[in-house]
């Protein structure tokens, strides 16, 4: 079965490596098959110890979010998920004299902490986040006590322990603005104090090195970051220039280290690395990755006067290959336990689409070199296009077996997504949504002009707010692809946005716009949402994957939809005299339980992705490979 093949990719695949290894003074903690445990390097296994087990959480399934260890290594903090609810439970391990549970907080999102004894965490509430409390362990009674309150509906509050572990910053952050308190761990019940204040289209974070504040900002629509510094001692009013990201660059990710920070960039869709000294931001070193690499993963939080910080680079068919960089060599090395066979098999084509206004779009097309014509194999479109945020291109062992089967990857990177900076954001939000409409269009019709396959052959593939763009080309081009993959999809923009009883209507009101209140984005909305323009066509097969319990996408909308799309694909046999059987399959397969994308159970997942290859194959009409075989549901 295609689930069985899945599954033996995933062994095959599978790194062995323990999960979120976090090292803390002379202990390496580490997840291991749902428990945590930690060791000491220098002893080796006769230290190992386990600090939590599935039988001492009585949880249910699960999975580990977060790891948080106290200064002295006293107490342990884990966030925990289930797979049917968005908010975590913050279980508090005791430590000393033997692991032991101590307590368990429901709703929590981040928790960090800020003494021996006393943790921070944020309350979850309808997948919102606006409290701040406090619980001092060292109190027999381990009240939780509020530190901070968010009043504005658009803003979401998380928490981060800075590097050096000198202070932890409160971080209200809404769509286009943030705001920044710190607490100082020296100080803990002192007041949280406020960085700058919240000006709108400034967004922020706080960083803290040898007494100077780090601020990484940006402030406008088309402005990239910018990292400033201040001295703690100044009062944190002069803040001087440090280092500029360069127009058109992503900032994909930054590690700060005691005396350096590292910047990994994406410039036209290429990683590389840049080293800059601190204080003085001087560029150290500038490296270029691998060509093949789409994505970075940063180890978890390396000591912070490591001499060495690890990562991971990944494509969707490349399986993670584990990269060091030696701050004392200047050198970039990668892991000698890696073999680099099958690294060039696959090609990794950077590509360029002109959308309907001129400008050139990216795009990353992958392939492995077949005896079939490029036009006669079938393409999987991808794009998402929301929130400033970048396609997820990490590997996927479905994405490497199709094009071991001779498919071709196509991932569209298209305005309102984040690979081209913040600008890029800005020039797909709002009323520039149809942007990137008219830029996926064109990057499928760019695809087929080269070659690369045709529209019986190319389906379509997109989750969450990525549903928007799939489902407005589902309306105004369906001729370009034979069928479409959506999981928990955002397709009824304007009724949800005009429903603020919604727990996110209003924070998401700074990248869709305020029908409510403004006439302008009311016409706007509907002339592009999905639900709103479906009409008697030749529509492309759908498979739409929901979750019973998603708050972001409540699986009533999708209900509507469905309706409406498969009334508007039979009044158009009808009126055409097309015969029935011609009309496209347009399946709706509800998991129970489940919250959203990705919260499935490794069994679920593993059907959700086995029931959508199947889907691809019968509906581009190609041969299942011999001895997998799936259902649509």
């Amino acid at each position: 079965s295609l689930e069985k093949r899945l599954c033996d990719m995933h062994e095959r695949y599978s790194t062995g490596d323990e999960k979120g290894m976090i090292t803390y003074e002379d202990y390496i903690y580490f997840e291991d098959n749902g428990c945590i445990c930690r060791y000491k390097p220098n002893t080796g296994e006769d230290s190992l110890e386990v600090l939590l087990t599935a039988e001492d959480l009585g949880l249910g399934d699960y999975e580990i979010q977060k790891i948080r260890v106290s200064p002295k290594q006293k107490f342990m903090a884990v966030t925990l998920k289930g797979y049917e609810r968005e908010e975590s439970t913050c279980v508090v391990v005791k430590l000393d004299n033997g692991p032991q549970v101590t307590h368990c907080i429901e709703n929590v999102f981040s928790c960090e902490w800020a003494t021996d004894r006393m943790l921070l965490h944020t309350s979850q509430v309808n997948v919102q986040c606006r409290q701040v409390f406090a619980t001092d362990f060292s109190d027999a009674n381990g009240a939780a006590q509020l530190v901070y309150t968010e009043n504005d509906p658009r803003f979401f509050v998380d928490l981060y322990c800075t590097r050096d572990k000198r202070f932890i910053t409160i971080n209200s952050n809404s769509k286009s603005t943030s705001e920044v308190r710190l607490i100082d761990n020296r100080c803990p019940f002192e007041p949280p104090v406020l960085v700058q204040k919240r000006i709108a289209g400034v967004i922020y974070y706080i960083e803290h090195s040898n007494g100077c504040l780090y601020m990484l900002r940006r402030h406008g629509e088309a402005a990239e970051y910018k990292i400033l510094k201040a001295a703690v001692s100044s009062g944190m009013k002069h803040w001087e220039p440090v280092y500029e990201v360069q127009e058109k660059t992503k900032l994909v990710d930054m590690e700060m280290l005691k005396d350096h920070c590292l910047l990994f960039l994406k410039n036209h869709n290429q990683l590389s690395l840049e080293v800059i000294g601190l204080p003085s931001g001087a560029v150290l070193q500038s490296i270029k990755l691998p060509t093949w690499a789409c994505a970075l993963e940063l180890d978890h939080q390396a000591e912070y006067g490591a001499g060495t910080v690890g990562f991971s680079l990944s494509s969707p068919v490349h399986p993670p290959v584990h990269f060091e960089y030696s701050l004392r060599k200047k050198q970039l090395s990668v892991d000698t336990s890696h073999s680099s066979d099958g690294i060039h098999q696959f090609h990794t084509l950077r590509l360029e689409a002109k959308s309907k206004d001129g400008t050139s779009v990216p795009l990353t097309l992958l392939y492995k070199d077949s005896g079939k014509q490029m036009r006669q194999r079938p393409l999987l479109i991808h794009v998402y296009g929301a929130y400033g945020m970048d396609l997820n291109m990490s590997f996927k062992v479905e994405k490497r077996m199709l094009v071991e089967e001779g498919w071709l990857l196509a991932y569209c990177h298209v305005r309102g997504g984040g690979e081209l900076g913040c600008n890029w954001h800005s020039e797909g939000v709002l009323d520039k949504k149809l942007n990137g409409l008219e830029d996926l269009g064109s990057c499928i019709s760019h695809l087929h002009g080269l070659g690369y396959s045709q529209p019986h052959y190319s389906a379509v593939e997109a989750a969450s707010a990525g549903g928007v763009l799939a489902g407005a080309l589902c309306n105004s081009a369906p001729r370009l692809f034979r069928a479409v993959v959506l999981e928990a999809p955002f397709l009824d923009v304007l009724n949800t946005m005009m429903n603020v009883s919604l727990p996110l209507t209003i924070e998401e009101q700074e990248e869709w716009g305020n029908p409510l209140s403004d006439e302008k984005y009311h016409r706007y909305i509907k002339s592009y949402c999905p639900y709103q323009n479906i009409t008697p066509q030749n529509y492309p097969c759908v498979l739409i994957t929901a979750y019973e319990n998603d708050q972001r996408v409540p699986i009533q909308g999708l209900l509507g939809y469905i309706t409406r799309l498969r009334k508007a694909a039979r009044d158009y046999c009808h009126e055409s005299g097309t015969l029935e059987s011609r009309i496209p399959h347009i399946y709706l397969d509800v998991h129970p339980g489940g919250s959203h994308c990705d919260s499935l159970s490794w069994e679920e997942s593993l059907r959700k992705v086995a029931t959508h290859l199947a889907f691809l194959h019968m509906e581009l009409k190609l041969d299942i490979p011999r001895g997998c075989k799936g259902s649509t549901q």
